[in-house]
């Protein structure tokens, strides 16, 4: 019979969520990749959160990023998408899957370095709990030991994302904001996701109870860990964005 505990030790290759989350190693590769292409069934605005600094860290100093996502069902919430452009202004290239009447729900991750590549493939879309506390499998390709696979699902990205999606640009988020009804599912979701917010507008994350101390060092820990401040949510994120867009235009300014 297997111990338990051998089954929570550290695969290289296997993810299995838990404590084993993702979101770590995301973290490591993020930061030495020179270009970045994630697809994932749908965004939301915890997960762009947890990783919003370390793209900003990336694209900062010269890394690529692409993300190709799902508007399927209305799981995306416009929130992230405004999050993103915000954070990372014309550094992300950021698009929807466009075909429409097909289901669209790979969840990849695609790392390419100097003299290497590596993608993790399974089940995490960008949230925060996919990324960390949540059961999750994802595995890990390597170029070094499985070149062939990983070029055909870098092959099949860039195919889907040239030719089979649109641009989300500012127009097009504005017409999917409008037009973007919150699914009956979210109020448990977002709980799950998000934390309560108290009255005082102050989001009470559950992150720390779901993030167990081994998880993470101290300093991934802190970067893990939504505090307790006033930020904006949900539509304020994008009513703040328009804002800041109207002031930077306003100056002639570009952002």
């Amino acid at each position: 019979m297997v111990e338990y505990s051998s089954l929570h030790s550290y695969n290289k290759n296997c993810v299995t969520g838990d404590s084993d989350h993702l979101y770590k190693r995301l973290k490591e590769s993020i930061l030495k990749a020179n270009k970045i292409d994630i697809i994932v069934a749908f965004l939301m605005e915890s997960g762009v959160r947890l990783l919003e600094e370390d793209f900003k860290e990336a694209v900062d100093k010269g890394t690529v990023l692409r993300i190709l996502c799902g508007n399927y069902l209305n799981i995306t919430q416009p929130q992230a998408l405004y999050l993103l452009k915000d954070t990372l202004g014309d550094k992300i290239d950021l698009r929807f899957y466009n075909v429409p009447n097909k289901s669209f729900h790979p969840k990849a991750y695609i790392f390419e370095y100097e003299n290497s590549s590596e993608i993790y493939i399974g089940s995490s879309n960008v949230s925060r709990s996919a990324l960390t506390s949540g059961i999750e499998w994802n595995y890990r390709i390597s170029s070094e030991t499985n070149p062939e696979d990983c070029s055909h699902f870098k092959d099949t990205f860039e195919d889907l994302f040239l030719n089979q999606s649109i641009i989300v640009d500012d127009n097009e988020m504005r017409k999917y904001s409008k037009r973007w009804k919150r699914p009956k599912l979210f109020e448990d979701l977002e709980r799950i996701e998000d934390g309560e917010q108290d009255d005082r507008g102050l989001i009470k994350s559950k992150t720390a109870e779901l993030l167990p101390d081994y998880a993470v060092d101290t300093h991934e820990r802190e970067q893990c860990l939504i505090l307790d401040y006033p930020r904006p949510i949900g539509p304020q994120i994008e009513a703040l964005y328009e804002l800041k867009k109207s002031r930077l235009e306003g100056a002639g300014i570009k952002a």
